[in-house]
């Protein structure tokens, strides 16, 4: 998402595009796969060594709430982060928990079949595929 889109989204929702943010979109971006909200701190951390943890949590909040990030929650790890926030499948390895996103592959129209199937009006659909990364599978 160009700036300016991000820079309005924050807007409409009473916020603005704070330096604190912007290095946290930046990071999200130089990050591999769905980084966590530690994962994020420690790339902030090396340009700007005095930045906190929880100002990295509360950018990171914010930026969830207008829409601009996603976060991806599974029980065996901490909360993730993913600047794609349109519907796609991820797929993490159940031994590393790495995630990454499974290109060319959509969640075919999921979201309008439980809609058409049940009295639930869908907000969010997320889908994980596991198994084992590449580097787990050859140290078996």
């Amino acid at each position: 998402m160009l700036e300016s889109g991000i820079r309005e989204k924050l807007r409409r929702s009473g916020y603005t595009l704070t330096s604190q943010r912007r290095a946290v979109l930046e990071a999200l971006s130089e990050a591999e796969g769905h980084p966590s909200a530690e994962d994020v701190y420690l790339i902030v951390k090396r340009k700007n060594p005095r930045v906190a943890l929880g100002t990295v949590y509360q950018a990171l909040s914010v930026l969830e709430e207008v829409g601009v990030i996603d976060s991806k929650h599974w029980s065996e790890s901490p909360t993730r982060y993913d600047l794609n926030v349109e519907p796609h499948l991820d797929i993490r390895c159940v031994r590393c928990g790495k995630v990454s996103e499974i290109p060319g592959v959509a969640l075919g129209g999921v979201e309008e079949r439980i809609s058409a199937n049940t009295p639930y009006r869908v907000t969010r659909a997320t889908m994980v595929v596991e198994g084992l990364c590449p580097e787990c599978t050859e140290d078996e």
